[in-house]
């Protein structure tokens, strides 16, 4: 019987680099899953985690308070194209450094090929892992 349900998690520690895995396949039966292509709009700056961190009962010494940056920003999107089993992978990056993001934009890697990309191009359907840094570094 099905039963509708909430799914939470928090997190204690939040990493420099957070690596987000989207749900791209759906099990249907033993041989076969499908591709999911919903469109998932991520942010490519200020994505602040700060909401999604636990706190202790008595509301001490939780994360926010203790003044770390929950702060996020993307530096790079790894998308995939095709089905199970075989398909076409490419990924969208910007160089980074401590200090920031570069001003250089965005890029996009297919195969042996390297070129600029806009913006706007980043958040796609296809994409499939997301990495961000954190705007300040512990």
């Amino acid at each position: 019987k099905h039963v509708r349900a909430l799914k939470t998690m928090e997190l204690w520690r939040l990493p420099n680099v957070l690596v987000v895995h989207l749900k791209r396949f759906e099990f249907k039966h033993a041989l076969r899953r499908d591709k999911l292509d919903t469109f998932v709009d991520f942010p490519l700056e200020a994505l602040d985690m700060a909401q999604y961190c636990g706190k202790n009962v008595d509301n001490k010494n939780n994360f926010v308070q203790d003044n770390t940056c929950a702060m996020y920003d993307l530096f790079a999107v790894t998308n995939h194209f095709g089905r199970l089993g075989f398909g076409h992978y490419t990924a969208f990056a910007r160089s980074w450094d401590e200090y920031g993001m570069s001003k250089d934009g965005w890029a996009i890697f297919d195969d042996s090929s390297v070129r600029r990309e806009a913006e706007a191009n980043i958040v796609t359907p296809a994409a499939y892992v997301l990495f961000y840094r954190r705007r300040t570094f512990n």
